[in-house]
């Protein structure tokens, strides 16, 4: 049997916290969105897709590689929008501050990473987000969008990046649950 499998950064639970009370005001005003489970908001570095549970080991190891010589690093949680963009949107995001690059540099090492594995890597431009919502249907993008820009100057805080986590998803008619499969820690210098 496959696993469903993706490499992201968990919250730290004040910033989960602050997150989940966005999306809760965000679900006051707006209609028409399947809600991500408060406890599924993440990090995404890499979507793996379907893995063979035997592949874990190698993942693993390429995650390591792949942030051997970073260490701790903070990222900043602020700003709200959509995809693909906020007046026309089918994800509501909430957005990510990386300003010392190193999120992406991290994100490009583990892509790299998996591509020399057999994964395919991401064509687009890694973009940071934690997506909260996505629409079921074109109805109410306006109302959406409203919602949107008043979360889009929102600042929920910082956190510290300290590991990177293979998480394996597990889909259910009430949403996706997650199964920490393995963690990396960054290197503390």
């Amino acid at each position: 049997m496959r696993w469903r499998s993706f490499i992201a950064v968990e919250l730290r639970k004040e910033i989960a916290e602050e997150v989940r009370r966005v999306q809760k005001g965000l679900q006051e005003r707006v209609a028409g969105v399947r809600w991500v489970r408060p406890e599924g908001i993440h990090l995404t570095l890499k979507f793996l897709g379907e893995v063979d549970p035997v592949l874990v080991e190698e993942i693993a190891h390429k995650m390591e590689e792949a942030v051997r010589s970073l260490g701790p690093f903070t990222i900043g949680i602020r700003g709200g929008g959509g995809f693909p963009n906020a007046r026309n949107p089918r994800v509501i995001w909430i957005g990510v501050d990386d300003p010392s690059g190193e999120l992406r540099e991290m994100q490009a090492k583990v892509d790299k990473g998996m591509e020399e594995i057999g994964f395919t890597s991401e064509r687009r431009d890694y973009t940071p987000h934690l997506t909260v919502g996505r629409l079921r249907s074109g109805k109410g993008k306006g109302t959406v969008a409203y919602a949107i820009e008043a979360v889009s100057e929102c600042n929920l805080g910082t956190m510290e990046v300290r590991e990177v986590i293979l998480f394996r998803s597990h889909l259910k008619p009430t949403g996706a649950e997650y199964t920490k499969v393995k963690s990396v820690p960054l290197e503390t210098l």
